[in-house]
């Protein structure tokens, strides 16, 4: 065996060990002694089935619309290719920060299937840009239809919530202000600038700067040209998100939950999603727990809302965190030796 091929195996081994010790250390973080499979011994299967599906359709769809953007670049990868970058965009949010991690782990996956970096950012840039829109969406309809304002809400920390909605729509004002105005792009550059724990402006930052904010302009435009794809895609977040909004309804009805509608579990699950997603946890985690109590206390009935949580928390986090693990796992190797083979 050839040095290469020896240090090619070494770091696989190195990556499956990371991989397997962050989904682990995730699991044990999330269910903390738990009783998972007291819960789904109780669960209803056929709803429990359906809450699978709906997660496997998310990644289907995700994979879909990177596929597409990466069309419009030039790049035709297989299907197997496009859900790795599915599984590496959910897996490396899930495990860092904000969920900062996603894009340079898909990114990564796409470098090694010969995708240059910037295509690669811009394909991945557009994808966001169609997901944020219908994510957004939802988190306004629950804002206004969810059967409990989450404006009133109670608690020691429910002050967090309204907080994290109000970020997030900055958020988005933001970047559609960027997207469709080149002197507000100017405007918000400048103000990067001058944030606190800057560096000193050096010849070339403002360009740099523009630089970046000009890519989500190109976004736009490219995605103006092609408005087919671009509805296309965003019909396509639409059934990924919506499906995935769902699956606390599903647990919620698995453990019987008979008084809850369709209606009301997604509108309350957008208008906590658009609460937490943008807050500097891993997975959001605790303070999606914490808000889903708090969110369908009025719900769900209290004998059972402990375990619809768990159950909900496993079938849209644990169990699309395995899938996403083994997936990039598998498909790298299967990638890695059709390569060996040509």
């Amino acid at each position: 065996m050839s040095i290469w091929k020896r240090k090619s195996l070494w770091i696989s081994a190195i990556v499956l060990i990371a991989l397997g010790g962050a989904t682990l250390y995730v699991i044990w973080r999330e269910l903390n002694g738990q009783d998972i499979i007291g819960a789904l011994k109780h669960a209803n299967p056929f709803w429990v089935v359906i809450a699978a599906l709906f997660g496997i359709i998310y990644f289907l769809a995700d994979a879909m619309n990177i596929g597409r953007c990466l069309k419009l670049m030039g790049y035709n990868k297989n299907f197997g290719q496009l859900l790795k970058y599915s599984f590496a965009g959910f897996f490396f949010s899930s495990v860092t920060p904000s969920s900062t991690g996603g894009q340079p782990g898909q990114l990564y996956f796409m470098n090694k299937d010969g995708i240059k970096v910037s295509s690669g950012a811009f394909s991945l840039l557009c994808a966001l840009l169609s997901f944020q829109i219908i994510s957004v969406l939802w988190g306004v309809i629950g804002a206004v239809f969810a059967p409990h304002g989450f404006w009133e809400m109670t608690g020691k920390y429910a002050y967090v919530f309204p907080i994290g909605f109000a970020l997030n729509i900055g958020i988005i004002v933001m970047l559609f202000c960027v997207l469709f105005s080149r002197r507000m792009t100017r405007l918000f550059s400048c103000i990067a600038l001058k944030l606190p724990g800057k560096k000193p402006v050096k010849p070339g930052d403002k360009f740099k700067t523009l630089r970046s904010l000009a890519s989500y302009r190109k976004a736009a435009k490219l995605m103006s040209r092609h408005k087919i794809v671009f509805f296309k895609m965003l019909l396509n977040s639409f059934v990924q998100i919506t499906v995935f909004f769902s699956i606390p309804f599903l647990c919620a009805k698995a453990l019987g939950a008979t008084d809850l509608t369709w209606w009301q579990g997604i509108c309350t699950q957008g208008a906590l999603f658009l609460s937490v997603s943008s807050l500097p946890l891993p997975g959001a985690a605790g303070v999606t727990e914490y808000g889903y109590a708090l969110f369908f206390k009025d719900l769900i009935p209290e004998a059972i809302l402990g375990s619809t949580l768990l159950l909900s928390r496993f079938w849209n986090f644990i169990i699309p965190l395995i899938e996403s693990a083994l997936g990039m796992l598998v498909l790298q190797l299967k990638s890695k030796t059709r390569r060996t083979i040509e």
